[in-house]
């Protein structure tokens, strides 16, 4: 059907370009053709689900949990996200977040900021998406994580929010109380490891970004028992107490000496010294440069999975391409916040 056009390209990859991808309402159909659809597309399915668990792990991140109805069950691929519906309501966060579920380490970090003193109002049903930190052999469950999206701060001297609404998907699923019904859709996305590659992998995140790094990270060595090809984890977090899910990592590395994990600190923090935790101060990008890739013999040879802030990610996407790391290794979800 020849190259695509400009109107096309913008909607393409470079690899998805070289392989000939056209948008369908763009190609005048001249002959018989035969049409594949994904299976992930026709697997979509829509379940009311039952919250199980909604605890913070980190001070502003929440694990949640939802079991899908008995009998049901849902095909994926680690790495795909889930949509949550979000009905019209009104809250209030003083009132009607349960801070038993936030919890005694992180409800100081709350009040000091003031987030009880935030409302939200939802005048409209839609949707959010969220990937997905579970993987296929934890059972027909969806796990989420949620960071709370609060409003923009006001700019110094001043002190507070700014008169803007928080998020309203974060506000909604910061409500919910185990046996509460939500509506669930998935499994989409195609934001998933080459199982078929024996190339290196790098995973780096950051954030509420661990969600789909762990689904695919405990995939590869839980369920796959992938021992041929060495995998490494670097994740970025302000301070020892935002990061979650570390012992799994850290036993990972004593099943599998082909998984490393990495930590990077934003600045040096005595809570991990005194933990004994090791990490290496510095954001992600800098510590995965310094402490491994610039000694690397190939980089541009290696796979990159990447979930996390937009700035992380850009820093990261910045530094692998001065490294001569082409774009079609470089796989990512960037959620931009």
């Amino acid at each position: 059907v020849g190259e695509a056009l400009p109107t096309e390209k913008v909607h393409f990859s470079r690899k998805e370009l070289l392989d000939n991808w056209h948008l369908g309402c763009q190609v005048k159909i001249k002959n018989d053709l035969s049409i594949l659809v994904p299976e992930t597309v026709l697997g979509v399915k829509e379940w009311e689900c039952e919250v199980l668990s909604n605890k913070n792990v980190a001070t502003f991140i929440k694990e949640f949990i939802v079991a899908l109805p008995e009998g049901e069950h849902m095909n994926f691929i680690p790495g795909s996200y889930a949509q949550i519906k979000i009905p019209k309501f009104s809250m209030d966060y003083d009132k009607d977040i349960d801070k038993s579920m936030i919890g005694k380490e992180y409800l100081p970090a709350w009040e000091k900021f003031g987030l009880f003193g935030l409302k939200c109002k939802n005048e409209e049903e839609t949707v959010r998406a969220y990937s997905m930190a579970n993987y296929p052999a934890e059972g027909d469950r969806i796990m989420l994580t949620v960071r709370i999206a609060t409003p923009p701060f006001k700019p110094k001297p001043q002190v507070g929010f700014m008169d803007v609404m928080p998020g309203i998907a974060s506000s909604y699923i910061y409500t919910l109380k185990p046996g509460d019904k939500v509506i669930m859709s998935g499994p989409y996305g195609d934001f998933h490891p080459n199982f078929n590659s024996k190339k290196e992998m790098i995973w780096v995140g950051g954030g509420a970004g661990m969600a789909p790094l762990r689904a695919q990270i405990m995939h590869m060595t839980k369920t796959l028992n992938t021992r041929d090809r060495k995998m490494s984890y670097f994740y970025g977090a302000r301070a020892l107490n935002e990061v979650f899910y570390l012992n799994d990592f850290l036993q990972l590395e004593k099943e599998f000496p082909n998984f490393s994990f990495h930590l990077a600190l934003d600045r040096p923090d005595p809570a991990a010294d005194a933990a004994g935790v090791k990490y290496t101060a510095g954001f992600v990008h800098q510590v995965m440069f310094d402490t491994y890739l610039k000694d690397h013999e190939a980089p541009e040879d290696i796979e990159y999975y990447m979930c996390g802030p937009g700035p992380m990610s850009a820093a990261v996407v910045k530094m692998l391409d001065n490294l001569g790391v082409e774009p079609e290794s470089i796989r990512y979800d960037n959620f931009g916040a």
